[in-house]
C-alpha cells in the first residue's frame, strides 16, 4: 500500500488512544497515494516519525475504537464524554470515513505547529482537519491553517 523507499509511520498502531490532546487530525481520501506524500512532507517539516499516527479503513476504525466498546467501561465513558464535547457527529463522521476506505492521519504537535501540519494535510486534499488542545478543539480550515484564528469547538 505504501512506498517502502522512504520511512513510513505505523499504520493502525496498537493500543487504545484515550485522548487526542496535542494532535492535529485530518482525513485523506486516497490512502495509497496520500499517506506516503503527507508523511514525506511532515518529515520534511521536521515532524518526528514517531509523532505520526495513521488509521486506515475498517481496521483503523477498529483500532481507534471510537465508542470505547472494546476497551471496557472507562473507555466507553471517556468516548461518551468526548462525543458530547465535540461538535455534533464528529466521531461518527470519522468512523464513516474510515469504513469508506479513507485514512485518518494524526500528528503530535504543539499549538505553535498546528497550522503547519494543517497546511500539509490540506495540500494533499485533507479535510475535517482538527487540532485537539487540552480543554478545547479547533477546526482548522484551509483559511485558518495559515492564520492564528480558528473556529473553536465546545
Amino acid at each position: 500500500m505504501t512506498d517502502t523507499s522512504s520511512p513510513q509511520a505505523a499504520l493502525n498502531p496498537e493500543g487504545f488512544r484515550a485522548s487526542p490532546n496535542g494532535h492535529v487530525y485530518g482525513i485523506v481520501d486516497n490512502p495509497e497515494r496520500d499517506i506516503p506524500e503527507v508523511t514525506a512532507d511532515l518529515l520534511a517539516a521536521r515532524i518526528p516519525l514517531d509523532g505520526i499516527h495513521i488509521y486506515c479503513c475498517s481496521e483503523g476504525a477498529d483500532t481507534l475504537d471510537l465508542t470505547g466498546s472494546k476497551h471496557g467501561l472507562l473507555a466507553r465513558i471517556n468516548r461518551l464524554v468526548k462525543s458530547v464535547a465535540y461538535e455534533g457527529d464528529h466521531l461518527q463522521r470519522i468512523q464513516t470515513e474510515l469504513e469508506a476506505g479513507h485514512a485518518l492521519i494524526g500528528v503530535a504537535v504543539g499549538n505553535e505547529r498546528k497550522g503547519d501540519v494543517a497546511k500539509i494535510l490540506h495540500r494533499h486534499g485533507g479535510h475535517d482537519v482538527v487540532y485537539y488542545g487540552d480543554y478545547t478543539w479547533e477546526r482548522l480550515s484551509p483559511r485558518t491553517a495559515t492564520s492564528t484564528d480558528a473556529d473553536t469547538g465546545a
